[in-house]
């Protein structure tokens, strides 16, 4: 009798678990192949180059006004394990630790970096690295010293990968994504004279991830062996250089959108106002990385055919920069004072395995080398 007994709740729990499987699978795991929307576009006069050469997978960058890079080893890969430095300034063809050796000890994971109006660099560290608390923390770029820093409550801004900072230098602008589509998306407002803070929470469409595979020179990026498609919302961000808007674009998402930064910037915003404020401008490739060049176009990477795309917020229409079918995952991007674009190609599908694991050594090394890039305006 008790044999008979066990086995039942044996096979309740084993069909419990795959009744859960399964659930799992056609709620987040199916998915549908995304169009190649610069399949037909012609390249605009660009000249792709190799600017940085590394052994370990850069994550994001920053351009300083007088062309030194700034960049950060992806965190994804916990290079810190092998390496005594994570964050580096490049200038004049020299790599060196920033803002020093002794100071690396200081970042607990470096995600998403920008230049503000005021000179300084800014750092965001999401706790969803394994750590207690999301951090801000800006360096002054001809002192090299901290000037500010902040770090949020346990369990706020925990998925903020990517920061921007108001031209008046009295705001920082977080894309807080949440867990693939478990959980709910904001938009956090830091401000730098108060030291406090508020999340916008939305659900709105644009802000959520959509039902798409990407795909990979490494196959479609799936997880926990096909269980999970790798999904991520609001991710990258960019302020318009008159300040009128915020661009959001979600990774896994068709849309690229906007919302007015008079209903970012304001503390009583509620989630119906700021969805109510939301415009969705028209298509865009799966993308990591958004940034403002200087006619007003978006510049979007194309995490699928390595490539960087620009949308133009007037006409609605999308153009082709260029790029290569070598670049992994081009990730972060900016645009430099000379109109040049910089991207790195972080080539995470090249090492992280099913279940996200940091990989070792071995695996980074048998990818490298690992590039930052520039797209080259090329001028009469």
């Amino acid at each position: 009798m008790k044999k008979s007994v066990t086995l039942k709740i044996v096979t309740f729990v084993i069909s419990v678990f795959f009744i859960f499987v399964a659930i799992v699978k056609f709620t987040y795991g199916t998915g549908k192949e995304y169009p190649d929307l610069g399949a037909n576009l012609p390249t605009e006069s660009f000249l792709l180059e190799k600017l940085i050469q590394m052994d370990y997978p850069p994550g994001n960058l920053a351009v300083a006004n007088n062309g030194d890079v700034y960049f950060n080893y992806h965190p994804v890969a916990k290079v810190e394990r092998f390496s005594p430095a994570t964050v580096f300034k490049w200038s004049n063809g020299k790599v060196e630790p920033f803002p020093s050796i002794e100071a690396q000890k200081d970042f607990q994971g470096t995600f998403g970096m920008t230049i503000d109006k005021q000179n300084r660099i800014w750092f965001i560290e999401p706790a969803s690295f394994d750590f207690e608390h999301t951090r801000v923390s800006a360096f002054d770029l001809n002192t090299k010293k901290r000037v500010e820093f902040f770090e949020f409550p346990k369990g706020q801004a925990q998925t903020a990968e990517d920061i921007r900072i108001t031209a008046d230098g009295k705001y920082v602008i977080l894309p807080n994504p949440g867990i693939f589509s478990f959980t709910t998306p904001s938009v956090v407002v830091y401000s730098v004279l108060n030291h406090n803070f508020y999340s916008i929470k939305s659900d709105h469409p644009c802000l959520r991830p959509e039902d798409w595979i990407i795909q990979t020179p490494y196959g479609p990026d799936r997880l926990v062996w096909g269980l999970l498609n790798f999904a991520v919302g609001i991710d990258g961000i960019e302020i318009s250089e008159d300040q009128k808007w915020l661009y959001i674009a979600s990774m896994t998402n068709s849309r690229l959108c906007r919302a007015p930064m008079s209903v970012v910037l304001n503390s009583a915003t509620t989630t119906e106002a700021f969805n109510q404020s939301i415009e969705d401008i028209g298509k865009k490739p799966q993308s990591d990385g958004i940034a403002i060049d200087r006619d007003g176009r978006v510049i979007i990477t194309d995490v699928e055919h390595g490539i960087i795309m620009a949308f133009n917020p007037t006409t609605n229409q999308l153009s082709k920069l260029g790029g290569s079918k070598d670049i992994v995952w081009p990730d972060g991007v900016v645009v430099g004072g000379d109109g040049d674009v910089y991207f790195t190609d972080s080539s995470i599908p090249s090492y992280i395995d099913q279940l996200v694991r940091p990989p070792n050594k071995s695996k980074l090394l048998e990818h490298r080398p690992y590039f930052i890039y520039r797209l080259k305006k090329l001028r009469d």
